[in-house]
C-alpha cells in the first residue's frame, strides 16, 4: 500500500511539472467550449493550453495550471480550428504593399488562417516567408505562380520551360486559366507529375473535365467544366466568357450524369472548390448590387472597386444573355452539384475567390459557407471543408485542421457555438496564428486602420 501511495505521489508530481513546463510564448484559454473537429460534439469547459506555436494540453477545467509566464485569457468562449481560403487573391504588388497587407489583414480578421493564393508574383512568395516567420500580420500563405493560359503559353516546350522556371521559383503550384490547348495541358502536367508540383484552378475547353481528371489536378475551382460533361458537349463548342461556367448549358445537362461525374471525380482523388458566392453574387436577379454593397466587409473595399464591380454585375444582368428565370436554375444545379460531390465522397474545399466580385477577403468566406449550408451539407460538413479537408488537401492531417493536443495553434475564438451561427462574422472574440493570441480589441484595431484608409 505505502509503494502505491508514493508511485501516485511521483506521478502527481510529475503531472504537475509537466503541466508547468515553461514556453517561450504560452496561452491558457480558461473556460472554452472546444469543437475540435474529431466530431460535431462541444467539448464543454474546457482549459486549453497552447506553447511555441502548438496545442499542449487540453482538458476539463481544472486539471491543469497554466505556466507562469503564459497569457491567460479567462472566457466563455468557443474554440474551433481556424478556416483555409482555397481560392484566394493577395491583390499585386503594382497596387501597393498596403492593399497586399490590408488584404492578408483581412482574412486573419475573419478566422482564415490559411490561404491559397490562385494568382501568384514574386511578391507573393516574399509576403508567404514574412508571413511564415510572423513579420506581417498575415494567415499562411500558399501560392501559386502567374497562370498557364493561352496568352502566357505559346507552345508544349514553352510551357515545359515555364513549369520548370515556376518550380525552382518556390511556387506552390500551378495555377491554369483557360485557352491551353490539349497537347499543351500534357506538357504542362506531364512535366509538373515529374517534378511533383501540383496544378488546379480552370479547365480549358479543349481539356475538357475528364482530361483534367485523369491528369491528378489538385482542384478543380468554380466546378468548372462540370456542365460541359453534363450537357456531353462536343468540339465544336463555342466558349462562352470566363465567369458563365457553364450557364449557358443549363437547360440542356442531363441530370442522369451527375453521378458519373462524381465517381470519376472521386476515384481521380481530386478537390472541387465551388466559390460558390461569386457566381450567387454576379446571376441571382435576388441579390441587387445596393444591396451587395451593404454586406460586412465591404466598407474595406476601395470605391472604384465596388464601382467596376456594380458595373460588372449590372451590364451582365442587361445583356441579352441573360434571363433571370434561367440563371436561378443555373445556381441552384452548382447547389445541386455541390452536395451530390459531397455525398458522394468527391471531397470539397473552402473557397470563396476573394477579392473578386462583391467577395472581400475574409468576409465573404462566411457567406460560402452558409451557402454549402444551403446546399445541404450540416454545419460540421461546411465547417470541415476549410478545416479537416484543408489539412487533408495539405498532406497535414496529423498536423492541422482540429483543435488537438501536437497540433498547429491556429484557431478563431467565438462568441456561439459556430455548429449554430454560421455566417459568423460577427461573432469573432479572436483569432490565434501560429501560437499568437489576437483578441477582439487588436482585430478591430487592425480593421479601423483599414477602414480610415
Amino acid at each position: 500500500m505505502m509503494k502505491t501511495k508514493i508511485a501516485l505521489l511521483l506521478l502527481s508530481l510529475t503531472f504537475l511539472i509537466s503541466c508547468t513546463k515553461q514556453y517561450e510564448e504560452a496561452i491558457f484559454f480558461d473556460f472554452v467550449h472546444v469543437l475540435s473537429m474529431e466530431d460535431d460534439t462541444i467539448l464543454m469547459n474546457q482549459s486549453v493550453l497552447i506553447g511555441d506555436g502548438n496545442i499542449v494540453r487540453i482538458g476539463n477545467r481544472g486539471n491543469f495550471r497554466a505556466p507562469s509566464n503564459a497569457v491567460i485569457v479567462f472566457d466563455e468562449l468557443y474554440m474551433m480550428p481556424g478556416l483555409g481560403e482555397m481560392h484566394a487573391h493577395i491583390p499585386p504588388e503594382s497596387q501597393g504593399v498596403e492593399r497586399m497587407l490590408d488584404a492578408l489583414t483581412l482574412y486573419l480578421s475573419q478566422g482564415i488562417t490559411t490561404i491559397r493564393g490562385m494568382l501568384g508574383q514574386p511578391a507573393h512568395l516574399e509576403l508567404r516567408e514574412k508571413a511564415a516567420i510572423g513579420e506581417i500580420f498575415s494567415p499562411r500563405i500558399l501560392t501559386s505562380g502567374p497562370s498557364f493560359n493561352a496568352n502566357s503559353v505559346s507552345d508544349p516546350e514553352q510551357a515545359r520551360q515555364m513549369v520548370r522556371d515556376q518550380f525552382e521559383a518556390g511556387y506552390d503550384l500551378l495555377k491554369f486559366h483557360p485557352g491551353l490547348t490539349l497537347e499543351q495541358f500534357e506538357a504542362i502536367t506531364d512535366e509538373a507529375n515529374c517534378l511533383g508540383i501540383e496544378f488546379s484552378g480552370h479547365i480549358s475547353l479543349e481539356v475538357g473535365l475528364v482530361n483534367s481528371l485523369n491528369a491528378g489536378k489538385g482542384s478543380i475551382d468554380h466546378l468548372d467544366r462540370y456542365l460541359e460533361f453534363l450537357a456531353d458537349t462536343g468540339p465544336d463548342r463555342v466558349d462562352p466568357p470566363i465567369i458563365f461556367f457553364g450557364y449557358d448549358l443549363t437547360d440542356k445537362v442531363d441530370l442522369t450524369l451527375i453521378d458519373e461525374a462524381v465517381r470519376l471525380t472521386k476515384e481521380a482523388g481530386v478537390w472541387n472548390v465551388p466559390t460558390n458566392t461569386l457566381l450567387e453574387n454576379i446571376f441571382n436577379p435576388n441579390l441587387t448590387t445596393d444591396e451587395m454593397k451593404q454586406w460586412p466587409g465591404m466598407e474595406f473595399i476601395p470605391g472604384s472597386t465596388i464601382v467596376l464591380w456594380s458595373n460588372f454585375v449590372n451590364n451582365l444582368r442587361n445583356s441579352e444573355d441573360y434571363d433571370p428565370e434561367k440563371a436561378l436554375r443555373f445556381l441552384a444545379l452548382r447547389s445541386q452539384l455541390t452536395y451530390a460531390l459531397h455525398r458522394g465522397g468527391a471531397g470539397l474545399l473552402l473557397g470563396a475567390d476573394a477579392p473578386q466580385i462583391f467577395n472581400p477577403p475574409g468576409f465573404s468566406i462566411h457567406r460560402e459557407l452558409e451557402l454549402l449550408v444551403e446546399a445541404g451539407l450540416t454545419p460540421f460538413e461546411a465547417l470541415k471543408t476549410g478545416t479537416v479537408n484543408v489539412a487533408e488537401y495539405l498532406g497535414e492531417s496529423k498536423r492541422s485542421g482540429k483543435v488537438k493536443r501536437g497540433f498547429k495553434a491556429d484557431l478563431v475564438l467565438l462568441d456561439s457555438n459556430p455548429l449554430e451561427s454560421i455566417p459568423f462574422h460577427n461573432e469573432i472574440a479572436g483569432v490565434v496564428r501560429d501560437g499568437k493570441w489576437h483578441d477582439r480589441e487588436d482585430l478591430e484595431r487592425r480593421l479601423e486602420e483599414i477602414r480610415n484608409r
